[in-house]
């Protein structure tokens, strides 16, 4: 079970995402691809790559998900031309990306103009944030989790994106930003 399995959570994140039949979307940190085939059960019109890190993931989604586009890449170096999406996510994974803000600016790269960024994270200060932080530490992974508020600060720092909408979902936030 996923946290795209539980409706309020899943809800909001879909209301903030705001797919259209037409769009092209990225989904950043895919995993093995749980959340790009939720979305396109919504969404089955919409055209969805997806990228992460492991190859291991990327090759269990390809065989999952054979119709998706998809690229082992980090979020700091996008396989994508300027301007090549209406909208991209990332769940769970923020707290993976090594330069958060050097992330922020290749994805406002790959968005076009006025496109619509969604994240869903884990907060730091939650059970969850030291269950992540924990297990990461364990598997030797990169967990670097930051506050809503600063993700906010660091939004506002790069000038790439403006904050829309920001909830606070216990040990979770999500977020909604527009490419300047």
């Amino acid at each position: 079970m996923t946290w795209a399995d539980s409706g309020p959570i899943w809800g909001q994140f879909i209301a903030m995402l705001t797919p259209e039949q037409a769009d092209k979307i990225l989904d950043i940190g895919a995993g093995k691809g749980v959340i790009v085939a939720k979305v396109l059960e919504v969404y089955a019109g919409a055209e969805i790559c997806a990228v992460d890190p492991s190859e291991k993931k990327i090759a269990a989604m390809r065989k999952g998900l054979p119709s998706v586009r998809c690229s082992v890449a980090g979020a700091e170096r996008l396989p994508f031309s300027d301007s090549e999406f209406d909208k991209a996510y990332a769940t769970m994974s923020l707290h993976h990306f090594a330069d958060k803000g050097a992330s922020l600016k290749e994805i406002a790269r790959v968005l076009k103009k006025g496109g619509s960024f969604v994240i869903l994270e884990v907060s730091p200060g939650s059970g969850q944030g030291w269950l992540f932080r924990f297990i990461g530490k364990l598997m030797g992974e990169r967990v670097d989790t930051i506050t809503i508020d600063g993700l906010k600060a660091l939004v506002e720092k790069t000038g790439m994106f403006t904050v829309v909408k920001s909830v606070s979902l216990g040990p979770r936030y999500l977020m909604q930003l527009t490419k300047n």
